[in-house]
């Protein structure tokens, strides 16, 4: 009877001891860095540094290694006088304004955003079927000393060339010129007649590798797609093409899009599926010898290790565990979109063209560019798709749009 007692009581033990050491030691540890999980720490992250403090020293360690970079590169003449008989499969342009900000000490801060962005893609070493070019769309041209600086590395067009115009004082003519500047760009990155357009906000970092891991999404996913182990032509026709969308939209169920839903609930029940499975070999190997366990007390471990293994999942958060995707570019995913937002957007040469003849039937209206967006997935059946993980990160803590400063520590901006 005693023994009875002590073989029920021990898988009850041991699966405390699992939850005590995953939740109140392992994960702990292991995620009081991670922005997104409930065991995030600010003070154990930054210590008592001030978070906007702490983002702008991040933020002047990349512009400080993007220029050192930059500066040890010769002239990039492939870049700036590109051989005009090879073809392009994908034109890059950099929507950028000045971003020089006034800060409350009455000093001039210049984040170099644009420096950062056009380096990280340059740090790629794009081939010719790759062309980048700069679009400065300042009020005041020369105001923006990061455009002025990349005119020696990449192409830099300036929608107002040398003459100064009135900048838009109101939040709605604010908006009126962003889209003017969109399509600016677009025009821009359509004359290189490419096959694909990437239209990037100069606040865009891309990621390293990213250019191989755009070509591999748009080979195995866009222009084909796997069905089993072969490549088959697709008919991803009428998409555009979301290559960063906003963390805190990338976590569990923070959508109203009920594939990504989905999606959400497939990957938990698979990350407790693998865990579970794991758990329960581990205890029977190592946790369980001499003893002999029944079906149900074996299956009892396994659906604990399942609910242990989801519960932990959601602790650390979906944006910190698609990390592991960045492995290979062959764990890269791409599915249905939010709404939000433009920081990097890809389109077919098509639908850039259709894109830009929408925005320009919309020229007097206020609103920003995803709700243009919305528009055009609205009323003409277009689709837009979401890669995953971000391709490129939103480093910017001073909206042009918004112009003011976002003191709140936000992942993205570290």
């Amino acid at each position: 009877m005693m023994q009875g007692c002590t073989i029920f009581r021990r898988p009850v033990c041991d699966v405390l001891i699992l939850y005590i050491g995953m939740f109140c030691v392992v994960l702990p540890i292991l995620c009081h860095r991670l922005h997104y999980s409930i065991y995030y720490s600010q003070t154990l992250h930054m210590g008592k540094t001030d978070s906007f403090a702490y983002a702008m020293k991040v933020n002047d360690d990349r512009k400080n290694l993007a220029q050192i970079s930059l500066l040890s590169r010769s002239s990039a003449t492939s870049h700036l006088m590109p051989n005009a008989d090879s073809k392009v499969k994908l034109a890059i342009g950099f929507v950028s304004v000045s971003r020089q900000v006034k800060m409350r000490d009455g000093s001039l801060y210049n984040p170099g955003y644009l420096l950062q962005s056009v380096e990280a893609i340059l740090r790629e070493n794009p081939s010719n079927e790759t062309r980048l070019v700069v679009c400065n769309v300042d009020s005041d041209p020369s105001s923006n000393v990061d455009a002025a600086f990349l005119s020696s590395f990449v192409p830099v067009h300036s929608r107002y060339l040398e003459r100064n115009v009135v900048s838009p004082l109101g939040l709605k003519e604010r908006f009126k010129k962003e889209r003017e500047d969109y399509i600016y760009c677009l025009e821009e990155a359509l004359s290189f007649d490419p096959e694909f357009v990437l239209i990037l906000e100069d606040d865009a970092l891309a990621i390293p590798g990213v250019l191989d891991v755009i070509y591999h999404v748009i080979q195995t996913k866009i222009d084909k797609k796997y069905r089993g182990f072969e490549l088959t032509e697709n008919n991803y026709t009428k998409t555009f093409f979301k290559l960063f969308t906003p963390t805190y939209m990338q976590n569990d169920f923070h959508t109203t899009k009920p594939k990504r839903i989905f999606v959400h609930i497939y990957e938990l029940i698979g990350i407790g599926i693998i865990g579970g499975t794991i758990i329960t070999f581990v205890h029977t190997l190592f946790f369980n010898k001499g003893l002999k366990r029944s079906y149900a007390t074996i299956y009892g471990l396994f659906v604990a290790g399942v609910v242990c293994s989801i519960l932990a999942a959601l602790a650390v958060s979906r944006v910190h565990l698609m990390e592991w995707r960045r492995i290979s570019k062959h764990f890269y995913v791409m599915f249905q979109a939010d709404n939000c937002c433009t920081p990097a957007i890809m389109y077919r040469k098509d639908t850039a063209v259709d894109f830009l003849r929408y925005l320009q039937t919309r020229r007097h209206d206020d609103s920003p560019i995803d709700g243009d967006m919305n528009g055009l997935v609205v009323s003409h059946g277009y689709r837009r798709f979401a890669v995953e993980p971000n391709l490129f990160s939103h480093i910017g803590m001073f909206s042009s749009i918004q112009k003011k400063i976002n003191r709140g520590f936000l992942h993205g901006f570290v």
